[in-house]
C-alpha cells in the first residue's frame, strides 16, 4: 500500500484544516480533538523548550487513514516520542478513520515508515492508550506489545433514570444514596444549578480549582492545580468551538457550593472530568455523590449515550457503571541512548499491577 504520510511541527492552516474535517468523520475522544489539542498547545507547549509537538497525518488514496498527535520530549539528552496531552489528556490515542481496517501486519509496516519520517528519537513510550476507540479496536494496543495499565469505568445510559436505577445501581448503593440526600436536605435548601453565564462560569472554575486544591493540600498531595491550569479551563469559556461543549455545574446547600463539577460534552458523550467538594463537616453527606446522580440525570435528559468517568479507576466509579474497558501502556526502545530509561520503565510496567493487587 502506497501512504501518504506527513509530518508537522506546528498548527498551521492546513493541517487545522485537514483536522477539523478528519475529526467531524473519525473515532476519537474529545483530547484529540482539534479544539482541546490548540487550547493545551497554547497553554502548555508555547514557548516550551524541552516538548515539541509532532503531528503525523495518514491518507491512503488520498483519503485521511489517521491522524497521531505527538509530542517529543527532551530529558536528560534523551528524546522520547509520546502522545501529546500530558496530565490533561485522560485518553492518549490518534483519530482513527470510521473504515480503518489495517490488519496487523500492514499496521507495523506502516508504524515503521512513520518511525523513519518523524524526527530521531530514542525511545517510545505510550501511556494511557484506551483499548477502543469509539466501537474500533485500538491499533497501537491491539498490534503493538502493551502492558495492562488500569481499567476505566462508563455507563452505556439508558433510555430514562427509572431504567437505570433499576437495572444498573446496586438495590443498597440507590438506598444510601436516597439516605445521604435526605439528611443533607435536612440542613436546608438543596439546588443543582447548571451554570450558562461566562462570567459566572469562571467564578465558578475559581472556586472548584481552589476548593481541589484545599482537598489536595490535605492530602499532602505536592502536585496542585496552578495559574497554567486554571486559564486552561477558563479558555473553553472564552472561545466558540466546534465540537466541544464545557458543562459547570453546582450543588447548592442554601446559597454555599458545596459540589461543582466542570466536563465536556463531544460526540454525544459526557466526560465527567473534575469534581470538587467543600471540605467542613460534610463528607458524611457525600455531596459529591449527589452531584454526580444529578449529572447523569441530565445526561439522560439530554439524551447523551455515554457518561464516562474517564481516568481512575476508584470503586466509586464502578458503583455507578454498567461498562468498563482498559488502558495499556507500551514502550519501545530506538536507540541504545535511551537503554537505561527503557530498563527502568519496563520495571515499573511490569510491577505496577502485581503492586495494585497487594494493595486490594
Amino acid at each position: 500500500m502506497k501512504y501518504e504520510i506527513k509530518v508537522f511541527s506546528e498548527l498551521n492552516i492546513e493541517l487545522k484544516a485537514h483536522w477539523q474535517n478528519f475529526e467531524v468523520i473519525s473515532h476519537n475522544y474529545c483530547f484529540q480533538s482539534y479544539d482541546w489539542f490548540k487550547n493545551w498547545a497554547r497553554n502548555f507547549r508555547d514557548n516550551d523548550k524541552n516538548n515539541s509537538i509532532c503531528i503525523v497525518k495518514v491518507a491512503l488514496e488520498s483519503k485521511i487513514l489517521c491522524i497521531l498527535p505527538f509530542e517529543i520530549e527532551n530529558k536528560k539528552n534523551l528524546k522520547i516520542l509520546k502522545w501529546a496531552g500530558d496530565k490533561h489528556a485522560d485518553y492518549m490515542s490518534p483519530l482513527i478513520s470510521k473504515d480503518f481496517n489495517l490488519n496487523k501486519i500492514e499496521f507495523i509496516n506502516l508504524w515503521k515508515k512513520i518511525i523513519k519520517l518523524i524526527p530521531k528519537v530514542d525511545l517510545i513510550y505510550f501511556n494511557k492508550q484506551p483499548e477502543y476507540i469509539g466501537k474500533v479496536k485500538n491499533p497501537f494496543v491491539d498490534f503493538l506489545k502493551n502492558h495492562k495499565d488500569s481499567t476505566t469505568y462508563y455507563i452505556a445510559l439508558p433510555r430514562s433514570w427509572k431504567e437505570y436505577i433499576t437495572q444498573t445501581l446496586k438495590k443498597n448503593f440507590h438506598i444510601q444514596n436516597l439516605r445521604k440526600k435526605k439528611l443533607l436536605k435536612k440542613l436546608g435548601k438543596v439546588s443543582f444549578k447548571i451554570i450558562k453565564d461566562v462570567n459566572e462560569k469562571n467564578k465558578y472554575i475559581d472556586e472548584l480549582i481552589k476548593q481541589k486544591n484545599t482537598r489536595l493540600s490535605s492530602q499532602k498531595i505536592q502536585k496542585l492545580f496552578d495559574k497554567k491550569d486554571l486559564n486552561f479551563y477558563k479558555e473553553f469559556e472564552k472561545n466558540i468551538f466546534n465540537g466541544i461543549k464545557t458543562q459547570v455545574s453546582a450543588l447548592l446547600l442554601n446559597s454555599e457550593l458545596i459540589a461543582i463539577h466542570w466536563g465536556v460534552i463531544y460526540k454525544n458523550r459526557f466526560y465527567y472530568l473534575l469534581l470538587s467538594m467543600k471540605e467542613k463537616n460534610l463528607g458524611k453527606f457525600s455531596p459529591g455523590r449527589l452531584l454526580i446522580a444529578l449529572l447523569v440525570r441530565w445526561s439522560l435528559s439530554k439524551k447523551i449515550e455515554i457518561f464516562d468517568f474517564t481516568l481512575g479507576d476508584e470503586s466509586y466509579k464502578k458503583s455507578w457503571s454498567n461498562r468498563s474497558s482498559f488502558l495499556f501502556n507500551h514502550i519501545q526502545l530506538i536507540s541504545w541512548r535511551g537503554f537505561i530509561l527503557y530498563f527502568l520503565l519496563k520495571i515499573k510496567l511490569i510491577l505496577k499491577p502485581i503492586y495494585k493487587k497487594i494493595l486490594k
